[in-house]
């Protein structure tokens, strides 16, 4: 898109500006056929001129979520086309900087737990977070799942007291598994967006981008949703398998982007800032610190949405959501930012009077000790045997997916049971401890629901074929009151969908099931298979699941 280009709301519109539309600017969007309005609530229905940029910010979350909802209906939203280019390389590289290469690790993995000291510890998270795993029909297949095998993910480390690796910045070279030297010396919290904090620095951070034209070019304005969730996956593997290995990892809510990114040396129109991890040295005998991610208390010197350009970036409106979710350091009133607030307990939708609540068998987890096996061995599952699967091997995949969230308290969990036993077909919802299911649209016939899910997910047989299928969806309340904000609530909710996804794949493997994470769906027919209002929720995620055909 030329750079002089307005964000434009339709042809009637053309030419208008963001930051001076006003009540256009809440004009209804035309979905197919039908109308749908964008729903803005709360402080989100003030923007105009004078308007504060977290509701600006919110505001535009709500207009890419409707402009890249699927249906199966034409739709019309406004925002231009993006020309997304030739396809940029797999992999990125920095000719001629220098070079630290890292102990292998075995493609299963077997040793990685005791990799010997901290750098090669660190080495063998990367490798199963990012690493090439195999290679197949061209293809080179990641630790972590990705759409379209697109790896969109990059990381990078910010080493400053690291054994082994000297401080500095480092990008991970993915394909020949070595940490390439972008800087001498360690950057101070300013340079990292980050406040200044009393006592030691992390012994090193891990940073993850996106490059968005790879996911770009092939799921066009999507492609956002997609490199959220896919990186989701990602920090789930980097946390399990760092914390495997002897630190005390735990994601970063709140940090500066622009100025990360500049430190970086990165074009954020291009490749984006999206996740940072802290890495610690845990100290022998003391448990690796869960969840715990939080954001500046309003009212200090605190992190908040940069205002809104006019002009659209260059890759539409995907540099633009990018923009409204990212935070930079400023001064927050208490009333520009949510204060966090608890999640409301979920509620199950209307069902038939016979059809209760199901109390799931009590399951012991699954042994850790091959966890990092399983990260190293993981592939997606694409056919399933029309074999049942046992209710406790479902309740001990969903007993793993009810941990404290890490960034987002909104992730709700339906189950869409096609064929488990001991439990009728129809749509299920997750309590929040993860033992007992809720109906909502129970009891169904097994045919019209295999049908019915088929078609919501773009008529994939993977989704129509599982035994069953869990559906991530986003508490659009919870969200809202994200402590950093909500425009970055919409973020911090599809990274948690990934985070949650991924425990999927993993659990599965630990209990002889298959997986497959499915970001592709038509938003309309996702919500009416569930039964859910899209003002109150928004499907996020699908994850199949079954027994594996010939296993």
């Amino acid at each position: 898109a030329p750079a002089g280009r307005r964000w434009a709301l339709g042809s009637g519109l053309a030419g208008l500006g963001l930051l001076g539309l006003g009540g256009a600017f809440l004009a209804g969007l035309r979905l197919g056929r039908g109308e749908r309005q964008v729903a803005l609530a709360g402080a989100a229905q003030a923007t105009g001129p004078g308007a504060a940029p977290a509701d600006e910010a919110m505001a535009l979350v709500e207009r890419f979520h409707a402009h890249s909802a699927q249906s199966r209906r034409a739709a019309f939203t406004g925002f231009p086309a993006v020309d997304w280019g030739a396809a940029p390389p797999a992999f990125k590289r920095h000719p001629g900087a220098p070079r630290l290469a890292l102990a292998p690790v075995a493609a299963d993995a077997p040793g990685a737990r005791n990799a010997p000291g901290a750098l090669a510890a660190l080495g063998a998270a990367l490798w199963l977070t990012a690493g090439v795993t195999e290679r197949r029909g061209g293809l080179a297949l990641r630790a972590s799942p990705s759409s379209g095998a697109l790896f969109s993910t990059e990381l990078y480390v910010a080493a400053t007291a690291l054994p082994g690796l000297a401080p500095g910045l480092w990008h991970y070279d993915a394909e020949g598994h070595a940490l390439v030297r972008l800087r001498d010396g360690a950057p101070d919290a300013a340079e990292l967006g980050l406040p200044a904090a009393p006592g030691a620095a992390p012994a090193a951070r891990v940073i993850a981008t996106a490059v968005f034209r790879r996911t770009g070019r092939k799921y066009r304005d999507r492609a956002y949703r997609y490199v959220l969730a896919d990186l989701g996956h990602a920090l789930e593997n980097l946390r399990v398998a760092a914390t495997a290995l002897g630190f005390d990892a735990h994601l970063v809510a709140a940090f500066d982007g622009p100025r990360l990114a500049a430190t970086l040396g990165l074009d954020e129109d291009e490749e984006g800032v999206l996740a940072l991890m802290e890495f610690s040295l845990a100290r022998p005998g003391t448990l690796p610190r869960q969840g715990g991610a939080s954001c500046p208390v309003p009212g200090s010197e605190s992190l908040s949405p940069p205002p809104l350009p006019r002009a659209l970036p260059p890759l539409g409106v995907t540099g633009a959501v990018h923009r409204a979710t990212s935070l930079r350091a400023g001064t927050v009133s208490g009333e520009d930012m949510a204060l966090p607030g608890p999640a409301p307990a979920a509620v199950a939708a209307s069902a038939p009077r016979q059809a209760r609540a199901v109390v799931l068998p009590a399951i012991a987890p699954s042994a850790s000790s091959d966890v990092l096996r399983r990260i190293a061995t993981r592939r997606s599952v694409r056919r399933f045997a029309p074999t049942p699967v046992p209710l406790p091997a479902l309740a001990g995949v969903l007993a793993a997916l009810a941990q404290p969230p890490l960034l987002s308290a909104a992730i709700r969990v339906d189950v869409v049971a096609h064929a488990v036993a001991g439990l009728d077909p129809g749509v299920w919802r997750m309590g929040a401890d993860g033992r007992v299911l809720h109906p909502r649209r129970v009891p169904l016939a097994p045919a019209a629901l295999r049908a019915a899910a088929r078609a919501a997910a773009l008529d994939q047989d993977v989704i129509g074929d599982a035994a069953a299928v869990l559906v991530l969806s986003a508490d659009r309340a919870v969200l809202a009151r994200d402590g950093c904000g909500a425009a970055r609530g919409y973020r911090h909710a599809f990274l948690e969908a990934g985070l949650v996804g991924e425990r999927v794949y993993l659990e599965a493997a630990a209990r002889g099931l298959g997986a497959c994470a499915v970001g592709a769906f038509y938003d309309d027919e996702a919500e009416a298979l569930l039964g859910v209002d899209p003002a109150r929720e928004w499907v996020l995620h699908f994850a199949a699941l079954g027994v594996p055909a010939g296993g």
